[in-house]
C-alpha cells in the first residue's frame, strides 16, 4: 500500500512539470517547415473530359497562425487567363502532424516535407478515418521564399 501511494506520489509530480513550449521540437520543425515565410508552389497541365487543355499555376500559402490563401492561374489553349484566389483556415488532424485539414475542403497527407520541398495525397475526405477514396492525387510543391 505504501508503495502504490509513493508511484502516486510519483505521476502527479511528474505531471506538473511544466512544458517548455508549446510544441515539441519535432512538431515546431514541421510547423517551420510548411509557413516559415514561404509559399509551395507547383505547374501542370491538365486535360478536361470535354479536351479544353490548360496549364495550372498553383500557390499555397500557410501561416503559423493557421490561416492560409492559396492563388491559381490557369492559361487555357486558347489564351483565355483564369484566376483564383481563396483563403482558409488549416489545422494538423494527427498527433504526428503528418496530415493537414483545411476548410477549403481539402485533406493533405504530407508524405515528404522540407525546407525546400513537400510531396502529398490530396484527398476530400480524411485520409486516417477513411481509406481507398476515389480521389487520391499526389503533388509535389517547392518553396518559394518571401521577403520579409
Amino acid at each position: 500500500m505504501k508503495t502504490l501511494f509513493y508511484v502516486f506520489l510519483l505521476i502527479l509530480l511528474n505531471s506538473c512539470v511544466e512544458k517548455t513550449g508549446y510544441y515539441e521540437a519535432g512538431q515546431k520543425e514541421i510547423i517551420d517547415n510548411l509557413t516559415n515565410n514561404k509559399s509551395w508552389e507547383r505547374n501542370y497541365h491538365a486535360k478536361l473530359d470535354n479536351g479544353d487543355e490548360m496549364d495550372v499555376h498553383e500557390s499555397w500559402t500557410f501561416k503559423d497562425n493557421a490561416s492560409g490563401s492559396y492563388k491559381s492561374i490557369t492559361t487555357y489553349e486558347d489564351g483565355r487567363v483564369h484566376n483564383n484566389q481563396t483563403y482558409f483556415n488549416w489545422s494538423f488532424t494527427t498527433p504526428d502532424f503528418s496530415v493537414i485539414y483545411m476548410d477549403y475542403g481539402l485533406y493533405w497527407e504530407i508524405k515528404k516535407l522540407t525546407i525546400k520541398e513537400m510531396h502529398i495525397y490530396e484527398t476530400y475526405d480524411d485520409p486516417v478515418t477513411i481509406p481507398g477514396q476515389s480521389y487520391r492525387d499526389y503533388q509535389e510543391f517547392q518553396a518559394v521564399s518571401h521577403s520579409k
